[in-house]
């Protein structure tokens, strides 16, 4: 694959479309104010874009908040652009951000760009990991045994390992995905075997969460290591089980609501409430910008509907001193229906 053209190395190890940002905000005039917003692991990328626009005449600043996906930017309108480096922006989340604003969409090749009515234009920009020789060396000699399946695994990858995965799916000779994933969407049919290139659990389990009889493994491209997902997969499986159940002896529910401009949810409010009476449940709505354990936690109610990331209430219940359900999982015919844990 051909990644050079408009993508710019960052720091030795990252490719970004620098040149197509720059263009996107000279169109609004000389001087744009940017906020550059990354995940907690981009920080130094994020740093180097600031770096960069303010060498270029823009007025970059660096966002000290952590973002943990495409539902989780900055709509502040004291900036004209934010940009939002790393997260794919699928269309299950693009779906929830148009309810709640009125905006234009368009796309430039690695960059999306959202123009917010009496808000930001959004930028939502790759960041790809450079494929480096000695990592695709190991890679090839770790994952030996699949380019000898009579049946190959479909190459899934998060965006940031994009360019990882086309290197793999040449190695292997194995069907490459159409596009990225996210950690709540999964955009094509899923098959049944997959063998998903990047690192961590966060994102591989997508798929388990959502066809829990497909055998998924894991590439850490860093550490060259291969991890099939089951055991993982059964002990989210039970802290969601477990919570489920306790759920059903609450007598006082929080529902709880996030301000995140894809996440937001106000359509689900009267439809939980209704069913909560029908349980013979109290309820509470409350407001959060973070649904976080340092705020749930401290809540003085029995137990929680998320009606944010639906990963929330997956990844998250370990770290709860109560238990956490998601609104799918109230919503369902049958609670303990764990065919699809992704039902938002």
């Amino acid at each position: 694959m051909d990644y050079s053209g408009d993508l710019m190395e960052v720091l030795g190890e990252y490719l970004l479309p620098l040149k197509s940002i720059d263009e996107l905000l000279s169109k609004g005039g000389a001087g744009a104010k940017v906020l550059v917003e990354t995940p907690l692991g981009f920080k130094n990328v994020g740093l180097e874009v600031v770096r960069y626009l303010n060498n270029k005449g823009h007025r970059a600043y660096l966002s000290g908040q952590s973002v943990w996906g495409a539902c989780d930017f900055s709509a502040a309108g004291d900036y004209q652009y934010v940009i939002h480096l790393g997260h794919a922006l699928p269309p299950n989340i693009f779906r929830i951000i148009s309810r709640n604003f009125r905006l234009k969409r368009e796309g430039f090749n690695d960059v999306i760009v959202v123009n917010i009515e009496n808000g930001p234009t959004v930028l939502f920009s790759a960041v790809y990991y450079e494929p480096k020789p000695e990592l695709i060396s190991k890679a090839r000699e770790t994952l030996s045994d699949f380019s000898r399946l009579s049946v190959k695994p479909l190459i899934a990858y998060a965006l940031p390992f994009k360019l990882y995965a086309y290197k793999i799916a040449e190695i292997l000779n194995a069907p490459l995905a159409p596009g990225p994933i996210t950690g709540c969407f999964v955009h094509f049919p899923i098959p049944d075997t997959v063998l998903f290139i990047g690192s961590g659990h966060f994102y591989p389990l997508t798929f388990k969460l959502l066809r829990p009889k497909t055998t998924v493994y894991s590439f850490d491209v860093f550490r060259g290591v291969v991890e099939n997902m089951d055991n993982i997969y059964r002990r989210y499986l039970a802290m969601k089980v477990k919570a489920i159940q306790e759920f059903n002896g609450a007598r006082l529910v929080g529902i709880v609501i996030s301000r995140k401009p894809g996440q937001y949810r106000p359509d689900l409010i009267e439809t939980l409430i209704n069913r909560l009476r029908r349980l013979g449940k109290e309820f509470v709505i409350i407001d959060l910008s973070e649904v976080s354990p340092d705020y749930i936690n401290n809540l003085p109610v029995d137990a929680v509907i998320n009606t944010a990331c639906p990963r929330i209430g997956i990844d998250d219940l370990d770290r709860f001193m109560k238990p956490v359900v998601n609104a799918g999982d109230v919503l369902k015919v049958n609670p303990l229906d764990l065919s699809n844990l992704l039902v938002w």
